[in-house]
C-alpha cells in the first residue's frame, strides 16, 4: 500500500516586497563612521576588507583559546623527531595588512578620550543647589529633609553632587550664584563621606 503524501498548497505572499528582502539578506550592514567607510571597499568580501585594513571581523578566530590537545601534539612531534618541520612552520612570515594604518588611526581615537558630554537635568541642578545650600555636605540631614521626594539614601546624594561638582558648565553657574570664583573648592567638611550609615 503506498504512502498518501499531502502536499501543502503554495501560496504567494502578495505583502512581501522581494527587492528590500534581498538587500536586507545580502548586506553587510552601514558603516556610521565616514573615515571608515571612504576606505572601505564594496567589491571585496567583508572580510578581506577586514584583513586588509588589520582588523578583524570575528575576534574569536583571530585570537583563538589555547587548546591542550594542540600543545600535547606539538610536544608529541618534537619528542618523535619533527622538530625541523616545526621551525619551518613558525618562520613564514606572515602577511602584513595593506591598509595596516587604519588600525593604528583607530588606536589613537581610542586613546584620545573625548571630552565628556554628560549634563545633568535641569531638576536635579535645582534639587541638588537647595540640598546644598541648606546642609552643605552633611548628607545624613539630607535624608531627613521632607524635599526628598526620591527617598535618596546618604550615599546616592553624596553620588549625585560629586557628579554635580565634576562637570565645570553646570557647577560654576551654581558658583557664581553664591558669590564664588569658578573652580574654587567649596570651604564645607564633609560629613559621613566615606563611612557607613550608623
Amino acid at each position: 500500500m503506498k504512502i498518501k503524501k499531502n502536499h501543502a498548497r503554495k501560496h504567494y505572499r502578495y505583502n512581501v516586497n522581494r527587492k528590500t528582502l534581498k538587500k536586507t539578506r545580502t548586506s553587510t550592514g552601514k558603516i556610521k563612521d565616514p573615515w571608515l567607510k571612504k576606505l572601505w571597499e564594496d567589491r571585496k568580501n567583508p572580510n578581506k576588507n577586514f584583513r586588509e585594513m588589520g582588523l578583524s571581523s570575528d575576534p574569536n578566530k583571530t585570537v583563538p583559546i589555547p587548546s591542550f590537545k594542540n600543545d600535547r601534539l606539538k610536544i608529541v612531534k618534537i619528542v618523535n623527531g619533527f622538530m625541523e618541520e616545526e621551525i619551518e612552520e613558525e618562520e613564514k612570515p606572515k602577511m602584513k595588512p595593506r591598509r595596516g594604518h587604519v588600525a593604528e588611526k583607530l588606536e589613537e581615537i581610542a586613546k584620545d578620550r573625548g571630552e565628556s558630554l554628560l549634563r545633568l537635568p535641569k531638576g536635579v541642578v535645582s534639587q541638588l543647589s537647595y540640598f546644598l545650600d541648606k546642609y552643605q555636605f552633611n548628607y545624613k540631614a539630607m535624608v531627613t529633609d521632607k524635599r526628598n521626594y526620591d527617598q535618596w539614601t546618604w550615599k546616592q546624594f553624596r553620588m549625585k553632587i560629586r557628579k554635580f561638582m565634576s562637570i565645570p558648565e553646570q557647577f560654576n553657574k551654581y558658583l557664581e550664584k553664591k558669590n564664588m570664583k569658578p573652580g574654587e573648592k567649596l570651604p564645607w567638611t564633609e560629613y559621613d563621606s566615606d563611612s557607613e550609615w550608623r
